[in-house]
């Protein structure tokens, strides 16, 4: 791992580590101000609410994906600094109409800010991701244990908005400075219909194109079914919160959820580099089920005497199922026009409406329970019925599979990112192999390829912006470029515009004179490093 990708690893595991260490405080906020219990649902449902806005709005994809993430960069900071003084000052005043207004405005910032993470995730390897997300929970357990009453008030403030502030930096290194997530977009320089130049095509295009939906199409059933899943992960976790009244034996670590982060994390990670790249997400799958079901069988037998060792073995299982289906929409957003903010917001929806229809059900269950007219080891049977009827029919191992299943090039490609995803050395390798088989026509496609993918390393440019210049550089129209990548007009625009803007060029002319110029330059210097 070169120095660029390990900061960009520092920044996304501090940065999103942060953000859910933040909503984990604010859930706690009943612990300091109990009146806030029976409402604390709100902060989740308005972020579910938040999330699948940005999700309805990203479907079509095109324009409308960079207007809505400029538009999370100005609304989302101001959420969190609002949620930030309400909710300290609610509990301060003692004011349950206060503490509804801050969960309101915390669920709007909290929903959105996962969403941007998962943008930025969006931007790296999946074993990037693999690695990056169990540590992050790490970070997550390590600030949550830290906290106290008195320290939790500065966390409703320093956290999220130090949150915030890692994501703008993560975003100007990955090609999306301040001054253009809040700025306007300007179309001027795209080009419609400039007649092609080459008839040419790069070698290989088939194997380049993503494997996935289009722009604006349905999300995937396969998608869907793991959006559901999380959603009831979520919702069952959940159902048990206000039901353990025993002693917590993990107490002084911050309690057994936090300690379950720590397990958890450390756990994936040394089975992430164990395997490597031969890691298979349904590894994870067959972890977190059984781990589920032995919990809610504890539950069953032995929850008047041990609950909080039961409620410990859910939250075990369910982390591994939380840390995977996070992995899994990095691959999903990836493999489908790195359309991330479609994916991320629908799975934080689903995530945060799980969570708040399991926390609303806690309350009638522990209430039914603590008035003799139900018993937790019914309700047990029933949480262990709903992960048998998930696993079976919902979410099988060969769907879980088929999520993470990547294919030739687009595998080969996302192991051998460096900074900003842009094309590495690996593929200029592979391109080698291919001039071998095709001569001299090959040979050539092969040199503007490798000046395509020089440029994409020096400027910074995406994984799918990556694509799109080779395509601009064999002259390919904006139609032709985005009948290729089976991605929208819209979209294709949207790639076009930012590659001119990094590359401070305004036609394409200019950026073929630009890559042919850079290329030689480079292996002019290359050349000269030799001697």
């Amino acid at each position: 791992m070169d120095d660029a990708t390990l900061l960009n690893f520092l920044i996304v595991v501090l940065g999103f580590g942060l953000c859910r260490a933040w909503i984990v405080f604010c859930l706690g906020a009943p612990l300091v101000f109990p009146a806030a219990s029976p409402t604390h649902w709100i902060y989740l449902a308005s972020g579910a609410l938040c999330a699948a806005v940005v999700a309805l709005i990203c479907r079509t994809g095109g324009p409308s994906i960079a207007l809505m993430r400029r538009a999370l960069f100005r609304i989302t900071p101001f959420a969190l600094l609002a949620s930030g003084i309400l909710i300290p000052l609610a509990i301060r005043a003692n004011s349950e109409l206060l503490m509804v207004c801050g969960f309101v405005v915390g669920g709007v910032g909290a929903g959105p800010l996962q969403v941007l993470w998962g943008d930025r995730f969006s931007r790296h390897s999946i074993q990037f991701a693999a690695f990056a997300s169990p540590a992050a929970a790490i970070v997550t357990a390590s600030v949550a244990a830290l906290s106290s009453t008195q320290t939790s008030f500065m966390g409703f403030v320093v956290v999220p908005l130090l949150s915030f502030a890692l994501l703008v930096f993560h975003a100007g290194r990955t090609g999306h400075p301040w001054r253009e997530l809040v700025g306007r977009p300007d179309a001027s320089s795209v080009p419609d219909a400039t007649p092609a130049t080459a008839d040419a095509r790069p070698a290989d295009a088939a194997k380049a194109r993503p494997v996935g939906l289009r722009a604006g199409s349905r999300v995937p059933l396969g998608v869907g079914k793991l959006m559901f899943s999380i959603m009831t992960f979520s919702l069952l976790c959940r159902m048990f919160d206000t039901m353990n009244r025993g002693v917590d034996p993990l107490a002084f670590l911050g309690g057994s959820p936090i300690f379950a982060l720590i397990v958890v994390g450390v756990a994936f990670i040394a089975i992430v580099a164990k395997v490597g790249e031969r890691f298979n997400p349904t590894l994870i799958y067959r972890l977190s089920l059984p781990i589920m079901v032995a919990g809610y069988v504890a539950i069953a037998l032995l929850f008047d005497s041990h609950a909080a060792i039961s409620l410990l073995i859910i939250n075990v299982g369910y982390e591994f199922f939380d840390i995977l289906t996070w992995v899994l929409f990095v691959d999903a957003s990836r493999r489908r026009n790195e359309n991330a903010l479609y994916i991320f917001g629908l799975g934080v929806a689903f995530m945060f409406c799980g969570m708040a229809l399991g926390n609303a059900a806690s309350h009638i269950v522990d209430a039914l329970v603590a008035g003799g007219n139900l018993q937790a080891n019914v309700v047990a049977m029933a949480a262990i019925l709903c992960l048998v009827v998930v696993a079976f029919l919902v979410l099988p191992e060969g769907t879980v599979a088929q999520l993470s299943r990547r294919e030739g090039h687009a595998e080969r490609g996302e192991g051998r990112t460096g900074r900003s995803g842009a094309t590495s050395e690996g593929q200029a390798e592979d391109s080698d192999n291919i001039s071998e088989e095709n001569g001299h026509a090959g040979a050539t496609a092969d040199r503007l390829e490798r000046h395509c993918a020089a440029v994409a390393r020096d400027f910074g440019l995406t994984p799918r912006e990556s694509e799109v210049i080779v395509l601009l550089a064999y002259g390919r129209t904006l139609a032709i470029i985005a009948r290729d990548l089976h991605i929208a007009q819209g979209t294709a625009r949207t790639h076009i515009e930012n590659i001119y803007r990094k590359l401070d060029v305004h036609k394409q002319q200019e950026l073929i004179d630009l890559v042919e110029n850079h290329g030689e330059a480079n292996k002019a210097k290359e050349s000269s490093s030799a001697q």
